[in-house]
């Protein structure tokens, strides 16, 4: 039965691939309002999840491989798309963006920054220029004619509690709740960077979360900034107006970030909060406080759970809660990471164990020990080549002969030295700090490590497993200060990674 099944369906998608037919029985979306935030009968303050028929999404997937080569090319979506695309997001754009914003500091620069959303991003887009740019991609005839089947008017109802409201139709979309509305939406945006780039901005975009910086000399002032960042804001407008997009003015936002002269408040972007000096001290303090109320929810639950399964709870409800951040906060001084890294302290209290056994009996290594981790993987992987491309510009092979040093590993890479650090101190540290506390400053580490972790680790997993040993053996023959075993922030003279060299 299983295999009449399958070959049925494998029938029915090449019947569909030939005729170029969506099945009209198909367009039809149940759509599940989840409340969000504020008054309850505020319809505004629900979000609709688009549920479609579970065939649907079986075809949809069948199909995907033979249209993933031309909608996920760089041709298609663009080079800084980082949603919905093979080996790349959020916490990319985000490691990117302050790499970027990092060094332009230490060249005594100032960033314009221009944040910009689409309001109702997949509800709004033109069916026949998103066609037009299809063709224009190279899409064969039959599978354009396959996509405007699918594009074609659907009919939706809203469904709650068993209720449905009246019946709905849906068009000038990409269908929320769809396999292909993603691809579909990348390609549809990808040209939105032309003006961005006319501009000479640099545009990093998540789905259709885009935000355009430009680095500028520190002796220009921020008014003439201001004057090309609305410049950018106009051309960009236009292009939304010829595509029939509409952003979000309540969105929108404009900052420079400098060290010496800011621009504008705080901002949110990926779900992180940043000043405009880059410090990132509240950012910080603020994530510290949402975990300790999130922490004691867990730990509330300790009557009924092992410590093994609290820990589990942790690690599946908080901690990648707490990664996901660590791109954008990993510089920060160490006063505020302290209060963070205090968070995870209290839970291996309360589960009475030592940070030792922690690592060694839960796999639980300290949060300062996985932020270096996270963040040598992320290096790790532009040495192999793997990723997104962007950040091999910052971590770069050293060909010189004086990078052979004996006892090293064959892939060394340039250092960064302190540069201009006279323009970016952060709280509480010494000047010279600055790129040393960064993810910059890794590349020391990163040059230092044993050469069986570097060379054998063909993959970023299998290098993070090797650190984590390495970690693990540290511990348990109770090294001097083991938790910063692959810290830049340790003088080296003194550094717990030498006994390993």
């Amino acid at each position: 039965m299983r295999n009449i099944t399958c070959a049925s369906v494998f029938l029915l998608s090449s019947a569909i691939r030939s005729k170029g037919v969506w099945p009209a029985n198909w367009g039809i979306h149940w759509i599940a309002a989840i409340y969000k935030k504020k008054a309850v009968y505020d319809p505004d303050n629900y979000r609709g999840v688009h549920l479609t028929a579970q065939l649907a999404k079986v075809m949809e997937r069948l199909l995907k491989p033979a249209l993933l080569p031309v909608l996920m090319s760089e041709a298609s979506i663009g080079s800084n798309q980082f949603a919905y695309s093979h080996g790349r997001g959020a916490r990319d754009a985000l490691a990117f963006l302050v790499l970027s914003w990092l060094t332009a500091f230490r060249s005594k620069s100032k960033i314009a920054l221009y944040m910009s959303d689409v309001s109702a991003a997949f509800d709004r887009v033109f069916v026949n220029r998103l066609l037009q740019k299809l063709a224009a991609r190279g899409v064969p005839p039959e599978n354009l004619e396959l996509f405007k089947s699918w594009l074609s008017v659907r009919r939706a109802q809203v469904v709650v509690e068993g209720g449905k409201s009246r019946e709905l139709l849906l068009d000038d979309m990409v269908f929320q709740g769809t396999v292909w509305g993603p691809m579909l939406w990348n390609v549809f945006y990808a040209d939105s960077s032309e003006p961005i780039r006319k501009m000479q901005f640099t545009e990093i975009v998540f789905a259709d979360d885009l935000n355009a910086f430009k680095e500028y000399g520190g002796e220009v002032t921020n008014s003439e900034i201001l004057v090309d960042v609305d410049s950018c804001q106009r051309e960009l407008h236009k292009w939304g107006k010829a595509n029939e997009v509409t952003f979000d003015a309540g969105k929108e936002s404009k900052h420079i970030l400098s060290r010496k002269h800011p621009r504008g408040t705080s901002f949110v972007l990926l779900g992180v909060a940043f000043d405009t000096k880059l410090l990132m001290t509240d950012s910080v303090f603020g994530l510290a406080k949402d975990c300790r109320w999130k922490l004691k929810a867990i730990l509330r639950t300790c009557k009924y759970n092992t410590s093994g399964h609290l820990v589990i709870l942790y690690k599946a409800q908080l901690l990648s809660f707490i990664e996901y951040r660590t791109a954008a906060i990993y510089h920060a001084c160490r006063t505020s990471l302290e209060s963070l890294d205090h968070v995870q302290d209290k839970l291996v209290a309360a589960v009475g164990a030592t940070p030792e056994e922690a690592l060694i009996s839960l796999r639980l290594a300290p949060l300062s020990s996985r932020r270096d981790m996270a963040m040598l993987g992320l290096i790790h992987r532009a040495v192999l080549g793997s990723g997104p491309a962007h950040f091999r510009q910052f971590f770069k092979i050293d060909t010189r002969s004086s990078a052979r040093r004996e006892g090293r590993h064959r892939l060394q890479l340039v250092e960064y030295s302190d540069g201009h650090w006279s323009d970016f101190v952060l709280p509480n540290s010494r000047p010279a700090d600055y790129i040393k506390h960064s993810l910059l400053g890794l590349v020391t580490i990163s040059n230092r490590l044993p050469p069986w972790i570097v060379e054998s680790s063909s993959s970023v997993s299998q290098f993070q497993q090797a650190l984590q040993s390495l970690l693990t053996n540290a511990a348990g023959t109770r090294t001097l200060d083991w938790k910063n075993t692959f810290s830049p922030r340790v003088p080296w003279h003194r550094h717990p990674l030498q006994v390993y060299l």
